[in-house]
Order: structure tokens, then C-alpha cells, then sequence
């Protein structure tokens, strides 16, 4: 089943579910809007618990560890199989983008949606998916999730035929769990020690700059 999120803003840590979108058949899906109150909000997404939670059930998508950490927030554990077509996209090539809209270009020769057409270019007056109207949201999200699945179901052959299923669903696919765990407990910083490192090193750097411009036997910018 491939299936999206829309959030509040590009930070998966920061933002707030708008909706879920949903697509197991070529051609349709399904958009469930998220309420704003966040009571309520806990009891939507809890109806779709048993889904996410399922390790039976493949879950299919694009940048799937945005995703995983978005629904982390309302303690919600994707389990699974997973297929991102962002990655898989990037075993086959490389050296192209791997955003959606280029692929459905590439591959469906479709024009889908893009986001500035919602919410405006990135900058400070950029509006949140949550001021969108829902029914312009839906055909959004709802055209997210057929185009992925749509997606998925032509780069999966494609993985096959180059023999890259071990490397794609051995190592890859499930590092983006890893990645998504290691993203969410984050890194804890000794920022005291940091601030000793950082005088020491600095007295170094003093203490090499002042022998490297005796030996030139001038002053002059060792910097530059």
C-alpha cells in the first residue's frame, strides 16, 4: 500500500500531520484530512494504527523516513517492508534528480501538481499546507499517492532486471529505519567540552601561524 503524509511545514521533527493520503490500486486513492486539534487529531491517525503498524503490509512511498518520523509524533511505529522510489530511483540513476515530479515526467510523462502552486515559492511568505483548502489538498495528496504507486510498480522491474533487489531491500530499504531512528533520538553534544576543544585548537593555530611566519621571516596573512 503506498500512502503520504501532509504536514505543516518541511521538518518532519517540527511540523504537524495535515493529512494521509492512500493508493493500493493504479488510478485511485484516498485522502483523509487531519484535524488541526491535536486530541483529535491522536484519535484520527490512531484509526490507521493497525495499518502502519503492520509488518505483513509493504509500505510504499517517497522519501519514506520524512514519512516515518512524521508519524512518529503521534507514536506511531511504521513497520514493514518498505519501497521508496526515491531511492530506488537513485540505485538506477544516480546522477539524475529523484524528486516525484521529475520522475512522473520521466517515466508516466505526466505534469503533476507541484507544491509552490499550493503554498507559494520557499521564503518567509510561503503559506503551511494547513491554510490550503482540504479539497484542493486532497487532489494534491490523493494524486501523490497514485503517482508513487504508479512509479513503484515500473522501477521495481527495473531493480529486478539490473539484479539490485539484494542491495535495495537488504541494505537500503531497511536503513531508512535505521536513518529515521538515528535522526529522531538525535545527537547529545558535551558543550562544554566542545568549547575546551575549540581554545586549544586555537592556541595551536596561533602557535603554528606564529612559526611558519618566522620561517618566512615577514609578516603576511597565512590565511589567505
Amino acid at each position: 500500500v503506498c500512502f503520504d503524509t501532509e504536514t505543516t511545514g518541511i521538518d518532519p521533527l517540527l511540523s504537524d500531520l495535515v493529512g494521509l493520503s492512500f493508493a493500493y490500486t493504479e488510478g485511485e486513492a484516498f485522502y483523509v484530512p487531519i484535524s488541526e486539534n491535536r486530541e483529535e487529531a491522536q484519535k484520527q491517525v490512531d484509526i490507521f494504527r493497525p495499518f502502519f503498524e503492520n509488518d505483513r503490509i509493504e509500505k510504499i512511498g517517497q522519501n519514506l523516513k520524512y514519512d516515518i518520523l512524521s508519524l512518529r509524533h503521534y507514536g506511531i511505529s511504521v513497520k514493514g517492508k518498505l519501497f521508496d522510489t526515491m531511492i530506488a530511483h537513485y540505485l538506477l540513476n544516480p546522477e539524475l534528480r529523484h524528486g516525484m515530479d521529475y520522475m512522473a515526467e520521466t517515466y508516466l510523462k505526466y505534469k503533476t501538481i507541484h507544491i509552490e502552486e499550493l503554498i507559494g515559492p520557499k521564503g518567509k511568505n510561503q503559506k503551511s499546507m494547513r491554510d490550503v483548502d482540504k479539497q484542493v489538498v486532497c487532489d494534491y495528496a490523493a494524486e501523490d499517492a497514485d503517482i508513487t504507486l504508479k512509479l513503484k510498480n515500473m522501477l521495481e522491474e527495473e531493480i529486478r532486471q539490473n539484479n539490485f533487489d539484494y542491495l535495495f531491500y537488504e541494505v537500503e530499504s531497511p536503513l531508512v529505519y535505521v536513518l529515521a531512528d538515528m535522526e529522531w533520538t538525535g545527537v547529545r553534544l558535551d558543550l562544554d567540552a566542545l568549547a575546551q576543544l575549540s581554545e586549544e585548537f586555537t592556541a595551536e593555530l596561533q602557535q603554528v601561524e606564529a612559526e611558519i611566519i618566522a620561517m618566512a621571516g615577514e609578516e603576511f596573512n597565512v590565511n589567505s
